[in-house]
């Protein structure tokens, strides 16, 4: 079977604690690594390995080697993703939160890391994971999933106001305080970081960095070189070596734009991938 993508659209009611299913299936052999860009900043992930192997490694943490059904805390740095076929894999995109949301996890706990969905002892997991390992039709698995999905948020779970705080976080690009988050929304900044870090598993200063460089990867793809001050000041960076220190920690390597070029733009000077800029997802 040559590679086989899909990508399928959740329900609306899923919204925004689900954002897209991908199915992959190529029945090449073999090692290959995935660009860091498919793990999109700031979102997190279930993975359902039907056949194959995923093996993940942040940097400066130690590589682990998923199993069948597992939900992927946020990755805060840069990563590498290794993937041994054939394979066929089950991909749940989800926002900030919607892992805790659906799970229910201390999600500090899975930054830069994972939990097996088998061990949670939640049976609603194993059951999906059973439907999708006996095999079903490629046009039934948006419907499936949805189902699924639909039936797991029926459980409540207080989000403690970080839903609210995270999307108006979204809206500003991360362009905003956390003191002024703090009075916004009337809760201590104390209180503010615990929460988040609970519900979405990041320090709230880091998400917005995370937020703020997504942004800024976004509007450079349509900048030239003489705008750069401009499109740093534009985006949050008050100079170079800030915006340097996020590209290197966020991508694992050095810009390499900031030298003048005739007639290029930084589009054409950015790494080179077959995937979307991770930044921009």
């Amino acid at each position: 079977m040559p590679m086989n993508f899909q990508i399928y659209r959740p329900s609306a009611s899923l919204h925004p604690y689900v954002k897209q299913y991908y199915s992959w299936q190529d029945d090449n052999h073999g090692t290959s690594s995935i660009p860091q860009n498919l793990i999109s900043l700031g979102d997190q992930y279930l993975l359902f390995i039907h056949k194959g192997t995923v093996t993940c490694k942040p940097k400066n943490h130690s590589a682990f080697t998923l199993p069948y059904a597992s939900v992927i805390g946020h990755f805060n740095c840069a990563s590498q993703l290794k993937v041994s076929g054939p394979v066929d894999i089950t991909v749940i995109q989800l926002n900030a939160y919607g892992a805790y949301r659906l799970i229910g996890l201390c999600m500090h706990t899975l930054t830069n890391y994972y939990r097996d969905l088998y061990k949670l002892q939640q049976p609603a997991w194993e059951t999906l994971g059973r439907t999708l390992q006996d095999g079903i039709q490629q046009s039934l698995l948006g419907n499936i999933l949805d189902n699924a999905l639909t039936a797991i948020l029926d459980t409540p779970r207080p989000l403690q106001q970080i839903d609210v705080i995270t999307e108006f976080l979204l809206k500003q690009n991360g362009n905003t305080g956390i003191d002024y988050l703090s009075r916004r929304f009337d809760i201590s900044r104390p209180t503010l970081e615990r929460r988040f870090m609970e519900v979405v598993g990041l320090p709230p200063t880091l998400y917005t960095r995370m937020l703020r460089f997504k942004a800024a990867m976004r509007n450079l793809q349509q900048v030239s070189f003489p705008q750069w001050t401009a499109f740093l000041q534009n985006n949050g960076y008050y100079n170079e070596a800030v915006f340097i220190k996020d590209y290197l920690y966020f991508n694992g390597q050095s810009p390499s734009f900031f030298e003048p070029a005739i007639n290029t733009t930084i589009t054409a000077m950015l790494p080179h991938t077959d995937m979307h800029v991770a930044a921009a997802g």
